[in-house]
C-alpha cells in the first residue's frame, strides 16, 4: 500500500512529536542506553530524572509521587483492581469514559455513572450528582473526552462535590498541554501520545500523598498492584521492564519546554481561532461552546463525499487530519491542538481546508 509522508499530524493520538524527539533517540542508540539493564545504575538515575523532569515541567507539589506504566488504559486497570470494594461513580462524557465506567462495572456491583449532559451547566449537574451520590469513595472522570472533542470545563467542582472521596483523572489529551488543578484529583495519569509529544507506549500516574498513603499497603492481588507500583517507584525502579526509550525521552526533553503556563495559553488562542475558523467556513461544531476542549477540536463533514475528497487532498499534501471516532469515523473530524505542532501547519491546514 502507498503511504503518503507525513508533514503534519493532526490526528490526537499517536499524534504530532516534538522536532527534537528524533535527536534525542539517536542519543539514546550512540549511548547504548537500551541496551543497559533497566535496574543497573545508570537507569536508576535516568528514572528518578524522569520522575524530576514530569514533577518540575507540571509543576506538581514536591510530595507527589510519579510513576510509569504502559498506557493510560493500563491505569484503568490498576485503578479499577485498587477500587473495586468501594462505590463509584464516573462521569462519562464519550467513548473513553464509558469504556473505563464499563470496566469498573464488570469488576464492581458498586460502579454508577453520570452521562453528562451538554445541554445543562456543569454546575447543575456536579450538584445534582453530589447529593445522589454522595457516598461514594471513588470518582473517575475523564478530563478531555478524545473521541469527540469535548471537556469537563471545571474540574475543581469534583473535590467541592465530592470531598471525601479519592477522585481519578485520566487526562491523557491535556497533560502536558494545559495547567491542571492538581489539588483536584488524587490521582492524574496520562498517556505520552499526544500533548507529551512523545511516540506510544508509554503513561504517567501520577499520585498525590493521600493516594499514595492510602494504596501502599493494598494487598498484591495481581503483579501490577498499585501497592508494588508505589513501592518501586519510591526507590527510583520500574515494576518491570518498561519503556526505556519513553522514559529517556521524558527526562531529556521535558526540561527545554516553553513553560507550561505559555504553553497553556498558546494552545487555549489558537483552539479559539481554530473554531471560529471553522465556524466561519460553514462547518457544524457538535460539541456546545461550553464544553468543547481546547486541545481536540471535533467538527462535521457535509456528506461522505467530502470527507474522502477533502481527507485524501490533504494527505496527498503530507497533511493528515483526524478522523471522527468509533462510528462517525466517516461524517466527522478531529483535529488536535497539541504543542508540538507550530502554527503554521494550523494556518496551512486551514487554507487548505
Amino acid at each position: 500500500m502507498e503511504r503518503q509522508v507525513i508533514r503534519y499530524s493532526f490526528q490526537p493520538g499517536p499524534a504530532q512529536l516534538y522536532p527534537e524527539i528524533a535527536h534525542h533517540i539517536q542519543e539514546a542508540l550512540n549511548e547504548g542506553l537500551l541496551s543497559r539493564y533497566h535496574r543497573d545504575p545508570v537507569w536508576k538515575d535516568l528514572y528518578r530524572s524522569a520522575q524530576e523532569a514530569v514533577k518540575t515541567f507540571l509543576k506538581l507539589p514536591a510530595d507527589w509521587l510519579v510513576l510509569f506504566v504502559s498506557s493510560a488504559t493500563e491505569a484503568w486497570q490498576i485503578l479499577i483492581d485498587a477500587t473495586t470494594e468501594s462505590p463509584s461513580l464516573h462521569f462519562v462524557q464519550g467513548a473513553f469514559g464509558e469504556r473505563w465506567h464499563t470496566l469498573q462495572k464488570n469488576a464492581s456491583s458498586f460502579a454508577f455513572a453520570h452521562p453528562v449532559d451538554e445541554n445543562l451547566p456543569w454546575s447543575e449537574q456536579i450538584e445534582t450528582t453530589s447529593q445522589k451520590y454522595a457516598g461514594v469513595a471513588f470518582v473517575g472522570a475523564v478530563h478531555v473526552e478524545t473521541s469527540r472533542g469535548a471537556f469537563l470545563p471545571d474540574l475543581r467542582a469534583l473535590r467541592e462535590a465530592f470531598p471525601s472521596a479519592l477522585i481519578a483523572i485520566d487526562a491523557t489529551s491535556s497533560l502536558g498541554g494545559l495547567e491542571l488543578p492538581w489539588e483536584a484529583g488524587d490521582i492524574w495519569f496520562a498517556s505520552v501520545q499526544k500533548c507529551l509529544g512523545l511516540p506510544p507506549g508509554l503513561a504517567v500516574m501520577i499520585l498525590s500523598p493521600a493516594a499514595e498513603k492510602r494504596y501502599k499497603e493494598y494487598p498484591r492481588l495481581r503483579y501490577n498492584t498499585l501497592s508494588y507500583l508505589i513501592e518501586k517507584a519510591q526507590v527510583h525502579e520500574p515494576p518491570y521492564t518498561p519503556n526505556l526509550l519513553g522514559i529517556y525521552l521524558l527526562a531529556r526533553s521535558l526540561l527545554d519546554r516553553p513553560s507550561l503556563n505559555t504553553i497553556h495559553q498558546h494552545l487555549e488562542t489558537r483552539s479559539r481561532h481554530l473554531y471560529q475558523a471553522l465556524g466561519e467556513k460553514g462547518y457544524v461544531l457538535p460539541v456546545p461552546e461550553a464544553y468543547r476542549a481546547p486541545t481536540v477540536i471535533l467538527g462535521a463533514w457535509k456528506d461522505a463525499k467530502e470527507a474522502s475528497e477533502k481527507t485524501k487532498k490533504l494527505e496527498k499534501e503530507g497533511l493528515y487530519l483526524g478522523r471522527g471516532y468509533g462510528k462517525e469515523n466517516q461524517t466527522h473530524f478531529r483535529i488536535a491542538n497539541f504543542p508540538a505542532l507550530p502554527d503554521e501547519a494550523y494556518e496551512e491546514l486551514l487554507m487548505r481546508f
